[in-house]
């Protein structure tokens, strides 16, 4: 006997709703929205630091410093290469925007994979750029 499809539109969304939040957020803020993505995302962070189950604490925090590490280092090094090798010469051209798609592509798959973990329930660290698991 076939199993019953599942009306998606009528289940609830998985994975607890503020975690979910927090990563989309950062996808938003990647993709879509840069800045005012981040802004609610710093805000959500600033109102339920203390207060959200740990596993929403976790993606919230994640997302936050993994934000500001990826902003950093993406305007930063970007910089760095124009101020390096000049603006007119052409290889300052393809090494920035190179690193820049490359480093930017990197954060939106890590990002999915965090959006996957909190819609699993399971806590995430973005590799290298994400604080350390509290247990």
């Amino acid at each position: 006997m076939p199993e019953p499809e599942h009306d998606l539109l009528k289940e609830d969304m998985p994975g607890p709703p503020l975690a979910v939040a927090a990563e989309s957020l950062f996808l938003v803020n990647l993709m879509i929205a840069p800045g005012l993505a981040f802004i609610i995302l710093v805000v959500l962070w600033w109102r339920y630091r203390l207060s959200a189950p740990s596993l929403a604490r976790n993606h919230l925090r994640q997302t936050v410093v993994a934000s500001l590490w990826g902003g950093g280092l993406l305007v930063g090094v970007s910089v760095a290469v124009f101020l390096l090798g000049g603006f007119m010469n052409p290889w300052s051209w393809v090494v920035g925007v190179l690193y820049f798609v490359c480093f930017h592509a990197m954060l939106i798959l890590f990002g999915v994979i965090g959006l996957n973990r909190a819609m699993l329930a399971r806590p995430y660290r973005f590799p290298i750029i994400g604080p350390k698991l509290v247990e």
